[in-house]
């Protein structure tokens, strides 16, 4: 499904702050797996997330999807068959729209708009009915300006609007770090429901230590551009708690913070 190969990064180079995060990275994700990766601030996880979806450049190597070479892709052009759902709820959406237009909005990726209308009215109802699973009573609010929203129902709504149109690659961005703790269990089960019923092939960078040996069948351990731990199926099921943080005190000690 997504291939890098060789990836090379190198953050302002050629000055005294010059930082060089991968070398001859590579990883290989496979349709339908659900990858959870963590890793200590500056481990490389947000910038592994920015090289598939075409945010930042590779100074070399290659970025595969389904075969195909997207390395010198833009990131809106990426954004056809890669959703992100980011860790601000403010990122995935527009405030000042409502429910509807969001979804109509999302319902149209990659198409164009012309002088018609962006709202199908003929759709309402089975918008509805992607809010019905939600358990929020969004379905009852959809007229609502989603800048009345909270936090974790906006952030619903980004799951819901990121996956209505088909997608090769969902990249949950630390969905739930601005979420207090219930609303982030809450939303987590969401996000888990829906990539269960529609079998998506998701890579999740979370702080979160619990979600990640929690969810997906794979985990992985970023540490300076190297991933230290890779472990799935189950084996990734017999991974405990205790051996991930005693992991992140050794880093730690190592870094010496």
């Amino acid at each position: 499904m997504l291939e890098l190969q060789k990836i090379n990064k190198t953050f302002h180079k050629g000055t005294v702050n010059e930082s060089v995060l991968f070398r001859d990275f590579n990883l290989t994700v496979e349709k339908d797996n659900f990858i959870s990766i963590i890793g200590s601030n500056g481990s490389g996880k947000s910038t592994l997330l920015n090289v598939i979806c075409g945010t930042i450049p590779v100074d070399s190597g290659k970025v595969l999807l389904r075969g195909n070479d997207i390395t010198k892709m833009k990131d809106f052009k990426r954004s056809d068959f890669i959703a992100r759902v980011y860790q601000d709820p403010a990122k995935g959406s527009c405030p000042s729209f409502s429910i509807l237009e969001n979804m109509a909005l999302a319902d149209n990726k990659g198409k164009p708009y012309l002088f018609t209308k962006a709202v199908n009215k003929s759709k309402i109802d089975e918008y509805r009915t992607h809010l019905e699973q939600l358990h929020l009573g969004l379905e009852n609010r959809i007229h609502d300006k989603v800048g009345n929203l909270s936090g974790g129902q906006r952030q619903a709504l980004a799951m819901i609007t990121s996956t209505l149109t088909p997608n090769d690659i969902l990249i949950l961005d630390e969905h739930t770090a601005a979420l207090d703790p219930k609303t982030a269990d809450n939303i987590m089960e969401l996000t888990y429901d829906l990539i269960k019923r529609k079998n998506l092939t998701t890579i999740m960078v979370t702080h979160n230590l619990k979600f990640a040996l929690s969810y997906g069948n794979r985990l992985m351990m970023m540490h300076q551009g190297e991933s230290i731990i890779d472990v799935s199926g189950e084996e990734k099921e017999r991974v405990q708690l205790s051996e991930v943080l005693e992991r992140f005190n050794e880093i730690s000690i190592e870094t010496g913070n």
